[in-house]
């Protein structure tokens, strides 16, 4: 059974990742992630047991509770998930998840990973004998959050904004790149906009410029007005790349975020109004990153961040991971009969060759629902009670939202903490136009 263009289908898909498991002793699958929630399509897997991420528990009946946990339930704080890494967490809060974790994980089970942790990978070697680790070992994964090595290392053929790696000693370089207008300055690790900022003068740069042990940033040209777009892919060990759904991304919504390039959200419906030519240019640019990632032995899931600027793709940066984005573009391929991004990450893991090319950006824009989606942060500077969070954009032309998810299972949010996320069956970029935002869709 094919979904009529000769492609794998959903079910097929799934079947198979079934079978590997089976034949590998395999009974059990837990997901570890960043929200419980985005675990939602591994629901499709009657061996999916058990859920464990830092906030958002998954809403579903068929996962046992005491299987079902989220830190922001044991601690009764929601952190900012793009400032916090439970690897270098000591708290007693911490401690208790990271034994219920290992508990859960005590018999022939595969770990679906949202983004690899030191935590789980010694899980995954010292109880070797029954887990497999669905995603990559964190010391080699992390080679890719590196931004300077990867994009030293792409192929030329990719077009980057031309970063200039900057030592602390030589911030007098950044006075000669302002004479051509503003910079953008960033530092070589971070995710969601922390570490991004725009200097439009010198009394900036010294006021932006990050005190980091790395002692060097990057700096390129502030593109005014180009359109943030992301996609997501996966590597499958016989190197074939398969790519899944594109969008615009929100970038600094008033309301939702205090950061100025902060992560607010994905309109699947407005990227599928980009140009054919620049549907293209995506598709081109995510298959030559993840032939880049393959030979480099990378496997599993990832992103691309890109910009559209006078016409022209430029990469941005690789996200060697699952992304905000994931769980609604996984609705998008089951909508469409086709094998998402989780049971595609999941068979690669599993070290199965992939069924097809997949299906390109063009024609994922053809066939993806106008999908879209706001996530909005306490913009406060100091914790806030979780009931107090009901941040929202500001703005009278918006939708109503289809659902309010992400919703705090906690007493209270830190600073930059997710407050919810709200989910519209339109595209919302052109009722957002009138926001008074500092990025919008605008980032570097």
């Amino acid at each position: 059974m094919t979904n009529g263009e000769g492609q794998q289908t959903q079910q097929q898909a799934v079947s198979a990742v079934r079978a590997a498991m089976s034949d590998r002793g395999l009974s059990r699958m837990v997901w570890f992630g960043i929200r419980g929630e985005d675990a939602k399509p591994l629901l499709r897997f009657p061996e999916f047991e058990a859920s464990f991420a830092i906030a958002a528990p998954l809403p579903s009946a068929t996962v046992d509770d005491a299987q079902n946990v989220a830190l922001e339930q044991i601690s009764d704080v929601r952190v900012d998930i793009d400032e916090y890494d439970l690897d270098f967490d000591r708290s007693a809060s911490a401690t208790e998840f990271r034994q219920r974790l290992a508990s859960a994980v005590a018999g022939p089970t595969v770990v679906v990973t949202y983004r690899p942790s030191e935590f789980v990978s010694s899980l995954a070697y010292s109880m070797s004998r029954f887990v497999t680790l669905g995603g990559m070992f964190k010391d080699r994964q992390r080679a890719f959050e590196h931004k300077p090595w990867v994009e030293t290392h792409l192929p030329a053929s990719i077009a980057t904004l031309g970063w200039v790696y900057v030592a602390d000693w030589e911030r007098s370089r950044v006075a000669r790149m302002l004479r051509q207008g503003p910079v953008v300055l960033r530092t070589s690790r971070d995710s969601g906009g922390v570490g991004i900022a725009v200097a439009r003068t010198l009394d900036d740069v010294d006021r932006l410029w990050p005190d980091r042990p790395e002692s060097f940033i990057g700096v390129s040209r502030y593109l005014e007005g180009a359109t943030s777009v992301n996609l997501s892919g996966v590597v499958f060990i016989d190197g074939t790349v398969r790519l899944h759904p594109a969008s615009e991304q929100l970038i600094g919504l008033d309301g939702c975020t205090n950061r100025q390039f902060g992560y607010c959200g994905n309109d699947f419906g407005a990227a599928s109004h980009l140009p054919p030519d620049q549907l293209d240019q995506l598709d081109r640019v995510g298959r030559e990153v993840g032939r880049w990632l393959f030979s480099e032995r990378y496997v599993g899931a990832f992103g691309v961040d890109a910009m559209i600027h006078d016409g022209q793709v430029f990469f941005t940066e690789v996200n060697p991971r699952f992304q905000g984005s994931s769980a609604l573009s996984a609705e998008i391929a089951e909508a469409a009969g086709l094998p998402d991004l989780y049971v595609d990450h999941t068979a690669a893991c599993l070290g199965l060759p992939a069924a097809d090319a997949g299906t390109t950006i063009a024609r994922w824009a053809q066939i993806q629902p106008p999908l879209a989606h706001i996530v909005a942060h306490n913009t406060e500077s100091h914790p806030v009670p979780a009931l107090e969070a009901a941040t929202f954009p500001r703005t009278r032309t918006l939708p109503e939202p289809r659902r309010v998810a992400l919703l705090p299972r906690c007493r209270s949010l830190d600073p930059g903490a997710i407050a919810r996320r709200l989910v519209y069956d339109s595209s919302v970029m052109e009722a957002l136009g009138d926001l008074p935002a500092t990025g919008r869709t605008t980032t570097a």
